[in-house]
């Protein structure tokens, strides 16, 4: 729920307390959900200006859904700001204890045909190969990304950091064995299925880019699902082939693969 909190707070408008998460929405994405909250503070924003404008004892009459700006629990004129009113008189004098607004965060069609708006990186790695054994050691890895505005910069980081993990695992530890008649996994367990531990983990760095994207949605979010992983594995793949000369073909790389080379 922190995450969500915090993307509630860009809908300056509102106050937090004045806005419920329904269970659903915490389980989604912040790049869903805080749109969806975005969209539903708007909504909720119009309903006051529409109650205001069209009271003649309000200091908003006349003034229209487009001449109003909210902010610190209040609406104000755009053509006068000394003219205001406060959420709790405009629903006092409409006799409303309070208004309900609800919003979708899905994504608009029109410009996701004219704009890219997903996130994106660059992962760089670092190794180090035994030229006897063919033993691949990652030494460090290091990766700039750009997701658009971060809400939550320490739970970005820790989600790339496991991506680039998985990324590495995936490039020197894991691999299925399926037995070809049957169709079953020969090493479903942990101990023939290998990950790394933390002596593997080499260094690693994650570089966040400042990004302001103004189509993806109402606040800027991306998803950072995955996107610490898809560059990670071809990074250590590339960083072999740099020190040994030895392109590597397949995944997990093997030393024959490297002593055969």
């Amino acid at each position: 729920m922190r995450t969500h909190r915090a993307a509630v707070g860009y809908v300056a408008a509102l106050a937090i307390a004045s806005l419920s998460l329904l269970p659903a929405c915490a389980e989604s994405k912040p790049a869903t959900a805080g749109a969806a909250i975005h969209n539903a503070g708007a909504a909720a924003i119009a309903q006051l200006a529409e109650l205001a404008t069209g009271d003649e004892r309000s200091p908003l009459f006349g003034a229209g859904n487009a001449g109003v700006t909210a902010r610190d629990g209040r609406l104000f004129r755009r053509d006068d700001e000394n003219r205001s009113e406060s959420y709790t008189d405009i629903l006092k004098r409409a006799g409303l204890a309070q208004i309900e607004a609800s919003g979708k965060g899905v994504p608009d069609p029109a410009a996701q045909s004219t704009y890219a708006m997903h996130a994106h990186g660059a992962v760089f790695a670092e190794v180090k190969v035994d030229p006897d054994l063919g033993q691949i050691r990652v030494t460090r890895m290091v990766g700039a990304f750009a997701a658009g505005r971060i809400i939550n910069p320490r739970m970005v980081r820790s989600q790339i950091y496991g991506g680039m993990i998985w990324g590495m695992s995936f490039a020197l530890h894991e691999q299925a064995v399926v037995d070809r008649r049957s169709g079953r996994i020969l090493n479903a367990d942990f101990a023939e299925y290998h990950v790394p531990v933390n002596a593997d983990v080499p260094p690693m760095e994650a570089l966040m880019i400042d990004e302001h994207d103004p189509h993806v949605n109402a606040l800027g979010i991306k998803g950072v699902g995955e996107i610490g992983v898809t560059g990670s594995a071809g990074a250590v793949a590339n960083a072999v082939w740099h020190a040994t000369g030895v392109r590597p073909r397949r995944f997990p790389i093997r030393i024959e693969a490297m002593i055969e080379g």
